[in-house]
């Protein structure tokens, strides 16, 4: 499932540059945030990532992206060490929107594909419990300022995910079919970035 949705958005923003071969440029993106859930009492998390965009013009952009986020507490217990982390790992699809095309450009985008997680508890830092790999459809609206100067942009963005269920319970979502859009998970955050090539004139 992972590699066939990698492959599928590769070849989407592949199929967008072609189409565009007139302007577009690719750029890549490497990002680091933090986010926090809307569960009372979350902790806060930190995370990074990095993304492939083609500019089909000066102001707008399709992508592919990968992050990941991670979490993790230590517990002494009777003299002994219980460990416990967890991963989450969006692979998505991106488009953006630029509202201008100069040194200073706001920005609304969105993502959308798969949220992977994984979870594993340690006892003395020997590994006592580790989830299988989950999987769950979700989706990001962005909204933020990039910085360009030249072919380098520095960005500052806020982030809004919804982590939705399956309607069956399982692990996977599998298709479309099987998302649950009214058991949803939600944290936001914060990310900033820094892009190396920029859609110019």
């Amino acid at each position: 499932m992972k590699k066939k949705l990698i492959l599928s958005l590769a070849v989407l923003a592949l199929m967008v540059a072609g189409t565009s071969a007139s302007f577009a440029q690719f750029s890549l993106g490497l990002q680091g945030g933090v986010a926090k859930s809307n569960v009372e009492d979350s902790k806060t998390i930190a995370g990074g990532g990095v993304n492939l965009r083609v500019f089909a013009s000066p102001q707008f952009a399709i992508g592919v992206a990968g992050k990941i986020y991670a979490d993790g507490s230590d517990y002494r217990v009777a003299g002994q060490t219980l460990s416990s982390t967890g991963t989450l790992m969006p692979v998505t699809g991106t488009l953006d929107y630029f509202f201008t095309d100069g040194v200073i450009r706001p920005y609304i985008g969105g993502d959308a594909g798969v949220y992977f997680s994984k979870y594993k508890a340690k006892w003395n830092g020997e590994t006592v419990l580790e989830s299988s790999t989950r999987s769950n459809f979700g989706t990001a609206p962005r909204a933020g300022i990039l910085f360009a100067f030249g072919n380098l942009g520095i960005q500052v963005e806020g982030i809004y995910h919804f982590v939705f269920g399956n309607k069956n319970h399982a692990s996977d979502t599998g298709s479309p079919n099987n998302i649950d859009f009214e058991s949803t998970s939600k944290f936001g955050g914060v990310n900033v970035g820094i892009i190396f090539g920029l859609g110019g004139k």
